[in-house]
Order: C-alpha cells, then sequence, then structure tokens
C-alpha cells in the first residue's frame, strides 16, 4: 500500500469514526428538563448577559459575591465559558438549557477530533484512529455532551491546548521568530481552558510536569517564561471583562469554600482512589488496556517517549485530583489520556505472540463499544444520572439498594457458554486452517505456490470466522444486557394503568420494575435531604406529564427548599388553580399560605437589593402580567434610588398597563429628561410618543 493510499484509507476511517461520534451525541442530545443547579446558573448568566450585553459582566460578578445563595454556584471566573455560552443563546432561540446542550454536543465532536490530532502526533496515526472510536463511544463524554454543563466544552480547550503544547514541543526549529506562532496559539489555547474553567490550573501543571520530566528537548528560557503566560493571561483577561482585580481573589475563596458544601461532602469526599474506581466502573475495558500500557512502559521506558509523556501526564493529574472533590464530572479532561494509552496498548502491543492488525484493534474497539454503549444507556438514559458520583453511578446500576437494584438474568449462563463455545469453535477452526496450510507450504515445491499458501492462510475463511465470533460476542453481550435492563424507561407517570392489587409483604416478591422518578423525587427529598436532586426527578415527570398534581406540588416544595422561591412561586400559583378545582381546599390553602410568603420576602428583599427588585419586577410585569405587583417593586427601588433609569421606565410602563396613565404622564415627563441628559435618542422618542397621547 502506498502512502497516497494508506494516508486516503486513514482520513476515510477518520470521517467514519467522527461522523458516527457525531451522530450517537446529536441522537442523546435529547434531555427533556435540566438541573437547578449548575445547569440553572449557566442559563442564567448566559440569559442576563445576552439581554444586558457583555458590558454587565461586573454586575454579574458582583451579584454573585454579595448573595449568598450563589455562593455553591459556578463563579464568574469562568468568563470564556459564559461568553461562549451567550453566543450560543443567541444563535439559539430561546436561551435555555437546550441552547447550552447544543453547545456541550458541539464540544463533544470536537472533542473526538483533537483525540485524533493529539494521538497522531504523540503515537500515530494508528493509535490516534483507535483513541478517537475509543472517545466517540465514552460513556462520560457521551453523558456530558447532553447536558448545559461547561465540562464538555472544558475538556475540548484542555485536549486544543495539549495539542498545541505537542506541536510546540515537536518543533525543531531554533530560532525564536520561527517559533512565535505555536508558541502563541499554545498560550491562546491555554488561556482558553483556564477561561472555561479555573480548574484546568491542575492539568495545567501536569502538563507542565510531564515535559520537564520527559521530554528529551532542553527547555529553554522562552519556554520556561511561555508556561506562566496563560495564568498571567486570564487573570488579565478577567479583570478586563471584570474591571474587579479584587473580585478574582474573593470568587477563588468562594470556589474553594463550596468544596465544603453539604452536597460535597456527602456525595464527592472519599478516599484518594475513589476517582480511580470510578473511571473503572464505567470504562472496564479501557482501564485494563492502560495498566497493560503502563506495564509496558515500566519494562520499556525510553522506546516511546510519547505514550510516556501521556502516561506522566496521567499520574500527575490523578496525583492533583486526589484532594479535591471526587466526582467524574471534574476528571472528564483525563478520559481521552486513557484512551490514548488504552489505544496504543491495543495497536501495538504484541497480542499472542505477534504484532495486532486492524481486525484485531477493530474487534477491540467494537467490544469496548458493546460494553460502554450499555453502561451509558443504563446510567444515564434508562436512570437519568445527572451527576455521575460513585453513589448515583451504583445506583443506577444496579449495585446499592434501591429502586435500581434487581435479579441478575434467568439467560445469562446460557448467553455466556454460548459465546464461550463460539470462541473455542472459532479458535480450533482457525488451527485447522493453519496447520494445513502448513502441510501444503511443505509438499510443494513451486515458487509461486510457496509464495501463495501465507495469503491463502489469511483468505476469506479466517477473515469471516473471526467476523462471525466478533458478531457472537457483540450480540451476547448485547442481550445479556437486555435481559437484565428494566422492561421500560421511567417517567411515564401519565399513562392510565390498572391498580394494582398489592400481595401482603411476607409474600411480596422482587421486581424488576424501572425506577419511577416521582419515588426518587420523595426519597430524595424526604430520606437523603436534598432538594437539589429532588426537584430534578420531579421535572422528568412533569416532561412526561405537565399537569401531574403530586410532582407538580413536590417540585415547588423542592424549591423552596432549595432556595429558589422565584422558581417555586408559579408552581404554587398552579396549584391553587389545581387544587380548587378539585376540591381540595386543604393543599389550595396551603398553596396560598406559600404564595403570600414568598411575596413578602420578595417585598423585603426588593427593599435591600436593588437588583433582585428589578428581576421581581420584570417578571410580575412581563411573565406573570401582574402590572400591580410590578408597580410595587419597582416603586421600592425608586425609594432607595430614586434616579434609577431602568426602575423609571418600567414603573411608568407598569402603571399604563394597569390602567393608570395619570400616574404614569410624570413618570414619562421624567424618563424624557433623563434619556436626553445622556444621549439616549431611542428611549427619548418612545417617551415623547407616549407623551403625545392624551392621558
Amino acid at each position: 500500500m502506498t502512502r497516497q493510499t494508506e494516508a486516503r484509507a486513514t482520513y476515510a476511517a477518520f470521517l467514519v469514526i467522527v461522523g458516527l461520534g457525531a451522530a450517537l451525541r446529536i441522537l442523546w442530545n435529547d434531555v427533556a428538563s435540566y438541573g437547578v443547579g449548575d445547569e440553572a446558573a449557566y442559563v442564567a448568566g448566559a440569559r442576563f448577559l445576552e439581554q444586558e450585553g457583555l458590558s454587565a459582566y461586573p454586575r454579574l460578578v458582583q451579584a454573585h459575591l454579595e448573595r449568598a445563595d450563589l455562593a455553591d454556584s459556578p463563579t464568574p471566573l469562568r468568563f470564556g465559558y459564559f461568553v461562549m455560552a451567550t453566543l450560543a443563546c443567541s444563535a439559539e432561540a430561546p436561551c435555555d438549557g437546550r441552547a447550552l446542550a447544543w453547545l456541550s454536543t458541539i464540544a463533544g465532536i470536537v472533542s473526538i477530533v483533537l483525540t485524533y490530532l493529539l494521538g497522531a502526533r504523540l503515537v500515530g496515526p494508528r493509535v490516534g484512529l483507535v483513541a478517537a472510536a475509543l472517545t466517540a463511544i465514552s460513556p462520560l463524554q457521551l453523558a456530558l455532551s447532553r447536558r448545559a454543563l461547561q465540562d464538555e466544552v472544558y475538556c475540548a480547550a484542555f485536549l486544543a491546548a495539549t495539542w498545541a503544547l505537542v506541536r510546540l514541543l515537536q518543533d525543531e526549529h531554533e530560532e525564536l521568530r520561527a517559533r512565535a506562532g505555536p508558541m502563541a496559539l499554545f498560550a491562546l489555547l491555554a488561556t482558553f481552558a483556564f477561561a472555561v474553567k479555573e480548574a484546568f490550573v491542575f492539568p495545567y501543571a501536569g502538563l507542565v510536569a510531564a515535559t520537564a520530566l520527559v521530554t528529551r528537548a532542553r527547555l529553554r528560557r522562552a519556554d520556561a517564561l511561555l508556561f506562566l503566560a496563560p495564568p498571567a493571561l486570564f487573570f488579565a483577561g478577567f479583570v478586563l471583562i471584570g474591571r474587579d482585580a479584587s473580585a478574582f481573589v474573593a470568587l477563588l475563596r468562594l470556589t474553594q469554600a463550596s468544596f465544603f458544601s453539604d452536597y460535597g461532602v456527602q456525595y464527592q469526599s472519599g478516599p484518594p482512589h475513589r476517582p480511580l474506581f470510578d473511571l473503572f466502573v464505567l470504562a472496564p475495558i479501557v482501564c485494563v488496556l492502560v495498566i497493560v500500557a503502563l506495564a509496558r512502559l515500566v519494562e520499556r521506558p525510553r522506546e516511546d517517549r510519547g505514550a510516556l509523556w501521556l502516561a506522566a501526564l496521567l499520574f500527575v493529574c490523578l496525583a492533583a485530583f486526589a484532594g479535591l472533590p471526587k466526582n467524574l464530572r471534574f476528571l472528564v479532561v483525563l478520559d481521552p489520556i486513557l484512551r490514548l494509552l488504552a489505544a496504543w496498548s491495543l495497536v501495538t502491543f504484541p497480542w499472542g505472540g505477534r504484532a495486532p492488525g486492524p481486525r484485531f484493534a477493530t474487534l477491540g474497539v467494537m467490544t469496548c463499544a458493546a460494553v460502554e454503549l450499555a453502561l451509558f444507556h443504563e446510567t444515564f438514559i434508562t436512570f437519568h444520572t445527572y451527576d455521575p458520583t460513585t453513589y448515583d453511578v451504583l445506583r443506577a446500576l444496579g449495585a446499592l439498594p434501591g429502586p435500581a437494584a434487581r435479579a441478575g438474568s434467568s439467560v445469562f449462563p446460557l448467553v455466556f457458554f454460548g459465546a464461550l463455545g463460539a470462541l473455542f469453535v472459532g479458535l480450533v477452526i482457525r488451527r485447522k486452517v493453519a496447520v494445513t496450510e502448513a502441510e501444503k507450504h511443505a509438499k510443494t515445491t513451486d515458487e509461486k505456490a510457496t509464495t501463495r499458501a501465507p495469503r491463502e492462510a489469511s483468505g476469506p475463511s479466517f477473515v469471516l470466522v473471526w467476523l462471525a465470533a466478533a458478531v457472537v460476542v457483540v450480540v451476547a453481550i448485547f442481550v445479556a444486557w437486555k435481559s437484565s435492563s428494566p422492561p421500560e424507561k421511567p417517567g411515564r407517570t401519565g399513562a392510565a394503568t390498572a391498580p394494582a392489587i398489592p400481595r401482603p409483604a411476607a409474600t411480596r416478591e422482587p421486581t424488576n420494575a424501572a425506577p419511577d422518578p416521582m419515588n426518587l423525587g420523595l426519597e430524595a427529598l424526604y430520606t437523603r435531604g436534598d432538594p437539589v436532586l429532588a426537584a430534578a426527578r420531579f421535572r422528568e415527570v412533569l416532561a412526561q406529564n405537565p399537569e401531574h398534581y403530586g410532582a407538580t406540588f413536590q417540585l415547588a416544595t423542592a424549591l423552596e427548599q432549595a432556595g429558589d422561591t422565584r422558581g417555586a412561586r408559579p408552581l404554587w400559583a398552579k396549584m391553587i388553580t389545581m387544587a380548587e378545582a378539585i376540591g381540595d381546599t386543604k393543599t389550595a390553602e396551603h398553596a396560598r399560605a406559600r404564595v403570600a410568603a414568598i411575596d413578602e420576602s420578595q417585598q423585603g428583599l426588593s427593599l435591600s437589593d436593588p437588583t433582585d427588585s428589578m428581576q421581581l419586577g420584570l417578571d410580575a410585569l412581563y411573565k406573570r402580567k401582574n402590572p400591580d405587583a410590578a408597580a410595587a417593586h419597582f416603586r421600592a427601588v425608586l425609594a432607595h434610588h430614586p434616579d434609577h433609569y431602568g426602575a423609571t421606565f418600567q414603573l411608568a410602563t407598569a402603571l399604563d398597563m394597569a390602567g393608570k396613565p395619570d400616574e404614569a404622564q410624570a413618570l414619562w415627563l421624567r424618563m424624557l429628561g433623563l434619556a436626553e441628559k445622556i444621549g439616549d435618542t431611542k428611549t427619548a422618542s418612545a417617551a415623547r410618543a407616549r407623551l403625545a397621547k392624551k392621558p
């Protein structure tokens, strides 16, 4: 095969892998409801910046520092992601979780491409192709590609910075002028990775350490200074957009304090090796291949510098993350590194005493795909796992007591012995073919026959046998998975079903029923005391049945307990209508009491926090269509800030909508003077047009 033909085959395979990975991510970008935690914070920040413009970023920073309820939310230090989320909202209306989820989907596809590019430079194009294929089926990356989170964007930014660094290290130019372009590219991409997530400081330390420990090239003074540039540029970028250098340190302290939140202590703590366990649960075959790769590197550390560099990066990063909260979302940047090492092990290690060929690598990828896609489907599709902590993943896979636990498949022994028998048959046929061809080769003396014998040994019969064995193994794993999975997805609470007759407790048998998100939400709210997780479960119910009576009540309760009173109020108002429709006076009275309590607390908040009061007024005016309530909020702002520009305009508008044009007239006159004073011709024209109308 010529180089040109080999290059065409490589690019064709690369396009197929990227296409399949993109198809999987687009297919599973189908989340119906997004979380009220980090996802809601990202959406709120992007929506605010889309409406107010990037010039309002200092207000976003200040709100995060002043409001106690935002202490555990993602900080504005991630200005790179907030800017990208704002652009995504501008391209995909409306600005909601789905718009940000598409950003994650695109970043996931880009991560496949960057994994190949990084592998091709470090360990060769064949390894890069296999690593890209393994990345395309990664359960962790598939899960994060469908969420309104920044983790998949962070992974793509990390891979881009790593690729730029490797490209720089492989640059053979000695002159600084010739290296200026690659150096600038690395500094730019590394700065962007910092701006997407400030925790990039830990894998960045791994990049620096791996370069210093493994690379043979002598580090120049300019290279050492280059490593200091991205953190400095990150700080400068935040000061430029946030306009407050002191806020940088304050936000870092908030980030550190969030590690000790109740959720972090309960679900993200544990021994240092816990992330290794989590990675093995979701990617068992890949982790075994990584162990094989590390064992080979111990034997021959100087012969494979690219793989050694990846191993050094992996070890330093794992050491850095050992003392941080234990959550697989934080380790998503290491998933491509694991898959690069696994691909290197699969492609280069002499399995069975011979160098593996493309068929062997394809069989390995197919086996990984069968196992990992099954794990992904069970964990993130069937069980709707939001945060891949050890507890949630094991609960979804039935390894912990709870609704997901189930008995093992009764047909698994048949599947196991059938697959094992097919494997033995394939081995016997292979050996018989090899013996027959060896006898033919020994009997013939013709040179042509001698040269043809090896070709016939690997002819169509050999390929078909191993292809059939691969199909049997994949089908066996698929059947075993399906037979042990719940029969249908949870969340179909709206369907009419016949009432079940309960059995006595002593004779009740375990069932394989799918986990009911309503029960999961009640357990999270009242047993585990986790209103954020409970709210996510109740939203799943309402996504299937928007008029679900119990889910509406419980979601309002959960949101209040989580501190999201704004989100709870419209649900309590809806609850009043629903309860009155069926004559449930007790629930209606409870809902009215909650609405009154929320309104009272918001009124008190509006007197001390103009920013919140403005938002409450805008919600009342444009969402709830209640101009009287909106006017009360705007008056509260003006009581403390008589020259507040937006409150004056919105109060005049609210009074007009409430049928009080006489009161609005004086405010429009005042608004005209304020607008002319600052040169706001558009608002001034609107005020003149309103004044031209008679009250």
